[in-house]
């Protein structure tokens, strides 16, 4: 016995995406649907493009099934714009991983900080607070216009919970986040002067100068030991590759002694286009009564 097996021909191909398209077509089969070329191109105008057309039955007007096709060179342009698109967003991505996986160092006890578990003790933590929300909210609206914060104040005022909620709140968005103490910073770069490092400092500083947001915690706690010229000079660098780029800086030092600790040419940077908390007041911890 033979085996029977039955053929669609083209016209019945054309008919059946025609119905699939068209609502109007769905339950009828008087009419007929072509392919039809030479048709201005969507894209660039030329007639190189085609499209599927039905007339029902008796009429002499065609009309499109969806839209015409645009020719092979428009759609050919169109795929390798998304590719590139595609390929660019997913190297950002890439790289913004990386930062952060390499540069994110919110300290252990304050991994859940935020602006909600801050507590305010008096007027002045309420208006960091304040001031901190207002920087961040500008920064995640590209309001912010590289403009820099620094938060100065004696310990335990709440400084590093403010920077850590920052952080948070702006990697959650999808920023590159970059938060270490200076301390961390220089002993990265020292590393990389190491015998087989796999980084060099160019490449800690070209990082550092990626980054959207870099939170530089603790300024001039490093200034403990050590040679002075090039550790000012370093932070000098990191400070200079963030030219433009917002920043945010704390210190448990005052104005008076923040020049000598960090030079004055660091202080003088610090001091540029930058926005100031100032949380000199009773010990944050003690008023907690967590410390």
């Amino acid at each position: 016995m033979k085996e029977i097996k039955s053929f669609l021909s083209l016209d019945d191909v054309f008919k059946d995406a025609a119905k699939k398209i068209v609502p109007l077509l769905v339950n009828r089969d008087d009419f007929e649907a072509e392919f039809q070329y030479e048709l201005p191109c969507p894209g660039c105008g030329d007639k190189t493009a085609s499209g599927l057309f039905y007339r029902i039955v008796g009429q002499n007007d065609w009309f499109p099934a969806g839209q015409t096709m645009k020719c092979s060179i428009c759609r050919d342009t169109e795929a390798f714009v998304f590719y590139q698109n595609t390929s660019l967003e997913e190297l950002k991505t890439s790289i913004v991983s990386r930062l952060v996986r390499e540069y994110l160092f919110i300290p252990e006890r304050l991994q859940e900080a935020g602006f909600k578990n801050y507590v305010e003790t008096n007027g002045v933590t309420a208006g960091a607070k304040h001031s901190a929300i207002s920087f961040t909210r500008e920064f995640i609206n590209s309001e912010n216009e590289g403009h820099n914060l620094l938060i100065m104040g004696n310990p335990g005022t709440g400084k590093t919970h403010l920077c850590a909620a920052i952080a948070r709140t702006v990697k959650e968005k999808g920023f590159s986040v970059g938060f270490l103490t200076t301390g961390k910073a220089l002993s990265m770069i020292k590393a990389t002067y190491q015998k087989g490092a796999a980084k060099t400092e160019a490449d800690i500083l070209q990082d550092l100068k990626k980054l959207d947001l870099l939170i530089l915690d603790d300024v001039g706690s490093e200034a403990m030991g050590g040679n002075d010229d090039w550790r000012k000079g370093m932070i000098f660098e990191i400070v200079e590759s963030r030219s433009g780029k917002p920043t945010i800086y704390t210190s448990n030092l005052t104005d008076t002694d923040l020049p000598d600790a960090v030079g004055k040419r660091v202080f003088s940077r610090l001091y540029d286009n930058t926005k100031f908390i100032d949380l000199f007041t009773d010990d944050y911890r003690k008023n907690l009564k967590i410390g």
